[in-house]
């Protein structure tokens, strides 16, 4: 992890994101890439083009002095280095041209978290880039605090995935000693006997893989049953104080998007502690 993607609209949720961001910068000695992409107004068939190009000007000036306080604050007072640049296009596409022109290893975005609600950018927009980006992204809700992550909840559903999608995972875990709780989640109502066993076998196999593979990290599997998945990893969340919780997520089509939504965007919503998406 040495170059940290941070998107900011400079709002709360945004802000929470970079002190998230700034502490893995420090812990792993990695660069902070701090962008903006500025919300102008099309003016290419617009009456008084010179006003409105004024007026977006305006906004990017603005903009560019609140990226470059804040890169100020983070070097002066962390001792990090902070790149910025504005971007001239939506949010989304800013994402994800940054990603490749600054060969980031890691997003850090700020999202809404459990009020569910999508009418806010970095609510929509954290959880609309999931399943895009093709490195780790990491939403932090607005109620979270940093805390340094001593228990990271990795959630599976299936044990075919390669044990080396789940490096940024580890990177982490290894970085602040954090212990790597692995759960698979069997639904209580559909699930007959058979299936449990499976899935108990199944994850017990699949740590004796990752430890095998993360020899420095500490790793224990936990098998979770219940009616319903996202209340399921709610209450364990809660019971076990985990700080992270890790999921994977895939690409998907406009169909299978409207009929199979994706149980990595709920948890966007809905979490209380920060969410690390790994694209499968």
């Amino acid at each position: 992890m040495k170059n940290l993607l941070v998107p900011t609209d400079f709002s709360l949720n945004a802000n929470k994101a970079l002190d998230f961001a700034v502490q893995i910068a420090k812990q792993a000695k990695a660069k902070i890439h701090l962008i903006h992409s500025c919300d102008v107004i099309d003016n290419t068939f617009k009456d008084n083009q010179i006003l409105y190009k004024e007026h977006n000007q305006a906004i990017c000036n603005e903009a560019n002095e609140n990226l470059l306080i804040l890169k100020k604050s983070i070097e002066d007072t962390e001792n990090l280095s902070v790149h910025t640049k504005l971007y001239n296009e939506n949010i989304s596409d800013a994402i994800l041209e940054a990603c490749d022109e600054h060969h980031a290893d890691l997003i850090v975005m700020g999202t809404l978290g459990v009020t569910g609600l999508k009418d806010k950018i970095f609510g929509s927009t954290t959880a609309g880039i999931m399943g895009k980006v093709n490195i780790p992204l990491i939403a932090v809700p607005l109620m979270s605090e940093w805390e340094i992550p001593g228990t990271i909840l990795l959630a599976v559903n299936n044990f075919d995935t390669h044990p080396d999608i789940f490096n940024s995972v580890f990177a982490m875990a290894e970085l602040f000693n954090s212990t790597v709780d692995l759960g698979i989640f069997t639904d209580a109502d559909t699930a007959g006997a058979i299936d449990y066993l499976n899935d108990e076998r199944g994850i017990t196999t699949y740590e004796e893989k990752l430890k095998k593979r993360y020899k420095n990290s500490t790793i224990k599997h936990i098998h979770l049953d219940g009616s319903e998945f996202q209340k399921t990893i709610e209450d364990y969340i809660q019971e076990k104080a985990i700080d992270i919780v890790a999921m994977l997520t895939h690409k998907r089509t406009f169909v299978e998007s409207v009929f199979n939504r994706s149980m990595t965007k709920k948890m966007s919503y809905h979490t209380r502690i920060p969410l690390m998406v790994i694209p499968a």
